[in-house]
């Protein structure tokens, strides 16, 4: 077995309740900026809440190859 990484791109929704409390939901993951930019306008096509944010975040993630 071979641990390799893989970049992903992760869909997050971030709610804030105060400038110091957050809460973070993840919508999906992509292989590229472009895919995971496209869904996040999909996933929220109208005026974004106040206190809401959809954000792109690259992830590096281990992962285990087997020969």
């Amino acid at each position: 077995t071979m641990m390799t990484t893989k970049v992903v791109w992760v869909l997050l929704l971030v709610t804030a309740y105060s400038d110091k409390d957050f809460a973070f939901e993840r919508i999906g993951a992509y292989d590229t900026i472009a895919e995971c930019y496209v869904a996040s306008t999909q996933e929220f096509w109208d005026e974004m809440p106040i206190n809401k944010e959809a954000l792109c975040i690259r992830v590096e993630e281990l992962t285990n190859e087997k020969n």
